[in-house]
């Protein structure tokens, strides 16, 4: 692998944005699935989708931050086109499990 001038941040936040992404298609399915964490989340904000809205930015945020602890401080490493394809993959499947769940499982 070489050296492709990509900060430990831009690795970092990108891959939280692929692991945000399948968990927002995950956290879509469990709401409409299970109504009592529908409810949980509409008596934790006043709205379900605001409670949604936070959790995934938190866990955007938090596992940028910690990915970007990794190596001790110097972050994860990786290849600008292994980046490109890990976060094109993570939204696209986001995308197709909100996609397949409201196509086929609802």
């Amino acid at each position: 692998m070489e050296y492709t001038g990509v900060s430990k941040h831009t690795v970092s936040f990108g891959l939280a944005l692929a692991l945000a992404s399948v968990a927002n298609g995950l956290l879509v399915v469990a709401k409409e699935k299970i109504p009592a964490v529908l409810d949980g989340m509409q008596k934790l904000t006043g709205h379900h989708w605001v409670s949604h809205s936070v959790i995934v930015l938190g866990l955007f945020a938090g596992f940028g931050w910690l990915f970007a602890q990794a190596n001790h401080g110097q972050g994860i490493k990786l290849s600008a086109n292994r980046l490109i394809g890990t976060v094109m993959a993570g939204v696209a499947t986001g995308s197709l499990i909100i996609l397949g769940f409201y196509l086929i499982g609802d």
